[in-house]
């Protein structure tokens, strides 16, 4: 009896281990992915708390300011679930069904896959609760109306996760998969139309980024692209330290660099680079 009772405990010891060793690897593998989606540069006001909002994003339409993405109850995710988190990022609504406004990048964020979102979700809830209560927009009628949102969405809101290429490589499909869904690239590389939506035909093309009067430049590799001729060890290097042999990092995107690009592991970098 004692033998089973040893027996009963040493497994359950483990399962216990190996469940809180999952959990911390999902926290890891959480923070690792919003810092690809570089969460930190929007939802960190300054000198504030890590995740905890309030920076504001300027819009053609009026100012956004992020909300709290720490686990309070009252002003942040504490009452937000798995399911909702998701939401959230995959179709653009809040937990209580409310459409988000795009200057959360949920165009972009549609194409992360369940299994990320959860590790990021789980890194979120590992954060210290910060209670920061939400300022409101300062959106000009009419747009405040989230009630447009419907129309904007049909319009303009291509909902689903990233689909491997079949045609392409692993890396390949790593480095779109973080171009297009989490690194949000298209974001500010693409010009606008009058509505805030997305020209993203041609992929990647450059634009001017709404009220900082910054352009993204062209991201294609074609003869009077902005990548032509440079080697995928170029792109590389501007990603990792910012500056490579055919350019530097300036503006918005140094701090792309300095918040979340020179802290991707070198495999992604590449994965990025052959994908570009």
């Amino acid at each position: 009896m004692k033998t089973w009772t040893h027996a009963a405990l040493f497994i359950v010891a483990a399962i216990s281990c190996c469940g809180s060793a999952l959990a911390r690897d999902a926290v890891t593998e959480g923070q690792y992915l919003t810092t690809i989606g570089d969460c930190a540069s929007c939802h960190t006001s300054r000198n504030g708390k890590p995740m905890a909002g309030g920076r504001v994003v300027p819009t053609p339409f009026g100012a956004i300011p992020s909300p709290n993405l720490t686990p309070d109850r009252e002003t942040g995710l504490g009452d937000w679930s798995a399911d909702d988190f998701y939401q959230a990022l995959h179709s653009g609504k809040a937990h209580d069904g409310t459409s988000l406004y795009p200057a959360f990048p949920f165009t972009s964020y549609t194409k992360v896959t369940r299994a990320d979102s959860d590790a990021m979700y789980a890194y979120l809830r590992s954060l210290p609760a910060v209670r920061n209560p939400n300022t409101p927009d300062t959106l000009r009628w009419p747009y405040r109306w989230r009630s447009l949102m419907a129309t904007w969405r049909l319009m303009y809101f291509h909902e689903g996760e990233y689909q491997p290429d079949p045609k392409q490589g692993a890396q390949w499909n790593r480095g779109a998969y973080l171009v297009q869904g989490l690194g949000h690239c298209n974001e500010c590389h693409a010009n606008r139309n009058s509505f805030g939506a997305m020209v993203s035909d041609p992929f990647l093309a450059g634009g001017l980024i709404p009220v900082q009067n910054w352009y993204a430049p062209d991201l294609s590799m074609g003869p009077q692209g902005g990548l032509a001729g440079w080697s995928e060890g170029d792109v590389v290097a501007l990603l990792k330290t910012g500056r490579s042999a055919k350019g530097s990092a300036l503006g918005p995107m140094a701090e792309v660099v300095l918040k979340s690009t020179q802290h991707l592991t070198d495999a992604d970098l590449s994965a990025i680079a052959v994908y570009l």
